[in-house]
């Protein structure tokens, strides 16, 4: 057999996909060894449908290979005399000398058969030879394998020994039988017993959980376990109790995935069966609860068994040194229950809830909403499927106008800004979202319409509303533009833009201007529907608050929808044009501006409104059956955190539920737009948004938001070592950075106070090639084999 290595195809993602296709293979999108793109173990039908999972899933850059129907017999035994034994048996097998061969990380090794009968994965037991860990997995039916891409621990390419899927048909492929495979297996297994010792206790979350051991964690895991009526159905409120065997079960169709398995929840432990692993109370919190960290999901579930922290074994100290803004009140660290303190008499103050970008899957919701972020993705070389939901939701919220209301009462206005570093592709959101818009029969008289210029005056503003009383503004750069006009210093008539915009999320229940504003000479405009669509980058969003005006009541009536570090991916040839809008989508676009044949037509054109008249008919959309109660669980989840946040953040609190409530009624309408019904699964999406962007808001401003120069410069020292991530950073490195900004003095008490309060180590690390480095590195950031060296040793 060739063994010649192909590690370099110069192929993009897309194009190993398709060519994977044509050959008879069901490719699988990847990131790293993972898939968990909605419905991946169902085969792709079509071009079409890859290249659209593609293009809205531009961070899955690694392409598996979906098994069933396809055998991959994985070796996986990094110790290499054992590997080879493995190897020799396999090759004996019938047709082994044609079968693929794809190696990972020598000399682990997988071989590619064809099945003869679709069957389960089998798979020998762990065992230890030569101390590695070794087993053999057969990979069958509802398991994939990553055959192209980046080795997430090598950072290496993927290799075929010789000829690879991209030149093989799967028709091509030798044949294997179930008892070939058993007999292998055994065989196998054999081998393992002979040379080596079984893994007798496996590690297992569940039964951790149950064994209550000494570790705060454990205590936490355990009595949730024994108590599942007092938290299971605050976290999913759709969830049943079982009569027979007292498990409370949870639907893959109730959490919004594409599974047929649910997930169980028993005294004796927690089993998600649809991705076949074991969950733990405080994990199942942190997942679907929408908890930032372990210990956030922790101090819930204490606060639902009627239980304090300390009651587990929580200790709570406070150094006092940690500059923040505001943040979840201090709940402490554990009391380092499996982790040998540094210094007893200093505990690590307590980090803000990590937000973190907006989980992937949440950027293309059902209907409209989500058909449009998608075609703005496969339009971008540079796609984000993040800053496609924000222009998405606000053309939505604009189209919909405040022709509906939701059963809150609430209409559609929606402030969303995306939050991303340059490069991110924005300008083609802005683009496409006209280009949808302009193609209907009405042309560019929709854009006209609907569509503002940045907000510069308020008789600016008026007169647009006055024009058109559903409008959206495109605010580029809205981080400078909220610098320009909420500083302190901000001349009165900026102050007056930002209040009138406080006013106006309000105001399409009633009116807005008249005789109190402007001395007159802003009319009064009837239920007025703004939505804006702004685009900053963090530090300038960030930049431009102070503790002052995040409490004055601007930043609650915003989702903020965050990109995340991970970058936009280069699409060479995107399979999307703005000049060419899919006849589907402008009818949906026609739809929502109630433009189609039907029952609302005329008066309902969101074209034909006029600014001193009520709007009608106005359509309610109403919650489906139980719905309402995941909106208000939810809404009373979130204000109850009124005892734990800082004072200043509780207005916030209160808007949380609103912005939900928005969110749902978007996407409800762009389901359906004659028959909206909000149903479960909009609700929980717009539920998880909507406290993203609270996590968002607490993470941002304990990070970045100072209140005078010595703050700032701590923000600044801080945000200079956490950049350098796992590369640390010299002391030298940081003087370049500041280059002479901060007093010598003035840095040496940052960095001690930063060491004090365990934001930033100074550590030494071994180096492969056997060098010492000596580098200040985030928490978040330390390698594991750093060796911490202590603030008093210098």
């Amino acid at each position: 057999m060739q063994q010649e290595q192909q590690t370099n195809i110069d192929l993009s993602p897309l194009e190993i996909r398709l060519a994977l296709f044509a050959h008879g293979y069901s490719p699988v999108l990847a990131r790293g060894k993972v898939s968990d793109v909605a419905g991946w173990r169902t085969p792709v039908a079509s071009i079409e449908e890859i290249s659209a999972l593609t293009a809205s899933n531009p961070s899955y850059q690694n392409t598996g290979l979906l098994c069933g129907p396809l055998v991959a017999l994985d070796i996986d035994t990094p110790d290499p005399e054992t590997a080879a034994a493995l190897l020799a048996m396999a090759d004996a097998l019938p047709g082994a000398d044609r079968a693929l061969r794809r190696v990972g990380r020598a000399p682990k090794i997988s071989l590619f058969f064809r099945a003869t009968e679709i069957r389960k994965k089998v798979e020998t037991p762990e065992y230890i030879v030569r101390g590695h860990k070794c087993q053999i997995e057969v990979m069958q039916d509802g398991q994939q394998v990553v055959g192209f891409g980046i080795h997430p621990e090598t950072r290496q390419p993927y290799e075929w020994l010789g000829a690879s899927p991209l030149d093989v048909p799967f028709a091509d492929l030798p044949e294997i039988t179930p008892e070939t495979i058993a007999d292998f297996v055994a065989e196998a297994e054999a081998y393992f017993a002979a040379h080596g010792t079984p893994v007798r206790e496996k590690k297992d979350t569940t039964s951790n959980a149950r064994s209550g051991g000494d570790t705060f964690w454990r205590r936490i895991n355990t009595a949730a376990l024994d108590n599942t009526d007092a938290w299971v159905p605050s976290l999913f409120s759709s969830a049943h109790k079982e009569a027979g065997t007292g498990a409370w079960r949870v639907t893959s169709r109730d959490l919004g995935r594409d599974l047929q398995e649910d997930i169980s929840i028993h005294r004796d432990g927690i089993q998600d069966f649809g991705l076949e692993q074991s969950e733990t109370p405080i994990s199942l919190v942190e997942k679907w609860g929408g908890a930032g960290s372990p210990q956030i999901a922790a101090f819930w579930l204490c606060e639902r068994l009627g239980r304090e922290p300390a009651d587990f074994g929580w200790e709570q100290r406070d150094l006092g040194v940690r500059m923040t803004l505001g943040k979840l009140s201090k709940p402490p660290e554990p009391a380092n229950d499996d982790v040998a303190d540094e210094d007893d008499d200093d505990e690590p103050s307590t980090p803000i809830p990590q937000a973190g970008g907006l989980p992937e899957h949440l950027c293309f919701p059902p209907g409209a909403v989500g058909d449009f972020a998608r075609f703005i993705v496969g339009c971008a070389r540079f796609p984000s499927p993040h800053l496609a939901l924000v222009a998405s939701l606000a053309f939505t919220a604009g189209l919909v106008g405040r022709r509906y209301k939701g059963p809150t009462g609430l209409r559609s206005n929606l402030y969303i800004i995306g939050l991303a570093e340059s490069g991110f592709g924005k300008d083609v959101t802005i683009r496409v979202t006209s280009a949808l818009a302009d193609s209907t029969s009405w042309g560019h008289k929709v854009s006209e319409n609907l569509f503002s210029d940045q907000i510069r005056s308020l008789p600016g503003l008026a007169g647009k509303l006055r024009k058109s009383p559903s409008a959206v503004v495109i605010q580029d750069e809205f981080g400078r533009w909220l610098a320009e006009h909420t500083a302190r210093n901000a001349a009165s008539y900026r102050a007056e833009i930002t209040a009138s915009l406080m006013e106006l999320t309000g105001a399409p229940a009633g009116f807005w201007g008249g005789q109190e504003k402007a001395a007159g000479n802003i009319p009064r405009i009837v239920q007025p529907c703004l939505s804006v669509h702004g685009i900053s980058t963090p530090s300038t969003f960030w930049g431009a608050l102070s503790s002052g005006n995040i409490s004055e009541g601007l930043l609650g009536r915003l989702v903020l929808i965050d990109v995340g570090n991970a970058e936009p991916v280069k699409v060479r040839r995107p399979p999307n044009s703005i000049e060419n809008i899919p006849p589907a989508l402008s009818d949906q676009v026609a739809a929502l501006l109630g433009l189609s044949a039907g029952k609302y037509t005329g008066s309902f054109c969101a074209l034909t409104a006029k600014s001193d008249e009520k709007p009608f008919p106005i359509m309610t959309v109403e919650w489906g059956l139980g719905v309402d109660d995941i909106f208000e669980d939810f809404d009373d989840r979130i204000r109850s955190m009124r005892k734990t946040v800082d004072p200043q953040y509780r207005p916030i609190l209160n808007r949380v539920g609103e912005n939900a409530a928005r969110l749902a009624l978007i996407v409800a309408v762009g389901c359906n737009p004659k028959e909206p019904i909000i149903t479960a699964e909009i609700q929980q999406w717009a539920n998880a948004v909507a406290e993203h962007s609270l996590l968002v808001i607490l993470q941002g401003a304990d990070e970045n938001v100072a209140d005078n120069d010595r703050a700032a410069e701590y923000i600044r020292v801080r945000r200079i070592i956490s950049r350098k991530g796992a590369r640390g950073i010299t002391m030298r490195d940081i003087l370049k950075s500041i280059r002479g900004s901060i007093d010598k003095r003035r840095l040496e008490d940052i960095m001690s106070m930063l060491r004090r309060a365990r934001e930033v180590h100074l550590a030494s690390l071994v180096a492969d090639s056997g060098q010492t480095k000596i580098r200040y590195w985030s928490a978040e950031s330390l390698p594991k084999a750093g060796a911490i060296i202590p603030p008093e040793a210098g």
